[in-house]
């Protein structure tokens, strides 16, 4: 079965939820999806990059599929974030996806083992072999050490129609290429919120947006305003964001991002160790620039 594609050019790369005790919180899970269905977000990435998938177990991250899944109620899209070391382990991530009856999958690579195109063509099928949820391949050789070369792509394309986007964190000057030779109907989607007008320009389609976690409305607007090839507006726009984001990002986007959640009374909880709380000079900075942001 090939299904429709659900890689909509505005999603948000959801935090995961940790208490105090840095266990996985159910009631963060719910309040964050209300917050985000109050906010109108079409779709949300769970369990990717930005959700600390790596610090969680393989069974946490099966919750966070069933539980997203119940709180969100078909509201919104959900796209489970597939990643792991050991492709067994992908695999069970898929299979818990499928009977959770998301959305679609974001498929990354396994981190730090610096494959070879075969064996990531390997792993992409295994994983392929198990589910019929529409796909979206993860290329981040910054954070992997490995790159997915378009040639491999394409084949896997090929075989797997059930692949349709491409979210691409290393050359942005393969987005047009993939284009020309995939077509309109497959999406190439950015991670990157600072360098969303350059990359949009480029050739992608739209962004699973880390920033979208503190400025839903916003950058939804934002993108809209640039498929609508209002650039002009959509620039101003995203400059009056341009000064909270740089801070955000400075600071470390998971811990100001859920500290700023937190103080609006949505339960983001906290990250999970090595990562850290905000000082307290941190938390003033902040909240000083998001007290003073302007509204678009």
């Amino acid at each position: 079965m090939i299904t429709q594609n659900p890689f909509v050019p505005f999603s948000v790369a959801m935090v995961t939820p940790f208490d105090q005790k840095e266990r996985l919180s159910l009631s963060g899970i719910y309040s964050l999806i209300d917050y985000y269905k109050q906010n109108h977000v079409p779709a949300l990435l769970i369990s990717g990059s930005t959700g600390e998938q790596h610090s969680m177990t393989i069974e946490e991250r099966q919750i966070l599929y069933q539980e997203a899944k119940s709180a969100g109620k078909d509201s919104l899209l959900l796209i489970g974030g597939v990643a792991a070391v050991r492709t067994t382990d992908a695999i069970r991530l898929a299979e818990a996806a499928q009977r959770e009856k998301l959305d679609g999958i974001m498929l990354g690579f396994p981190p730090y083992l610096r494959m070879s195109q075969l064996e990531a063509a390997a792993y992409v099928k295994r994983v392929c072999a198990v589910t019929d949820l529409p796909i979206m391949l993860y290329n981040n050789p910054p954070r992997t050490g490995f790159n997915l070369e378009l040639n491999t792509l394409y084949h896997l394309v090929e075989k797997y129609p059930q692949i349709k986007a491409l979210k691409e964190a290393g050359n942005p000057s393969n987005a047009p290429i993939v284009k020309r030779e995939l077509g309109s109907s497959f999406s190439v989607l950015t991670g990157f919120d600072l360098l969303l007008l350059d990359n949009m320009r480029n050739g992608y389609d739209g962004i699973t947006s880390i920033i979208g976690n503190v400025f839903p409305k916003e950058m939804q607007q934002i993108v809209e305003l640039i498929k609508r090839e209002e650039w002009v507006f959509a620039e101003e726009q995203f400059n009056k964001l341009r000064p909270t984001v740089h801070t955000i990002l400075e600071l470390g986007a998971l811990r100001a991002i859920k500290y700023v959640l937190t103080e609006n009374n949505i339960e983001a909880g906290i990250c999970r160790e090595p990562l850290s709380p905000l000082s307290k000079q941190e938390k003033k900075i902040v909240m000083a620039v998001w007290q003073n942001r302007e509204v678009l």
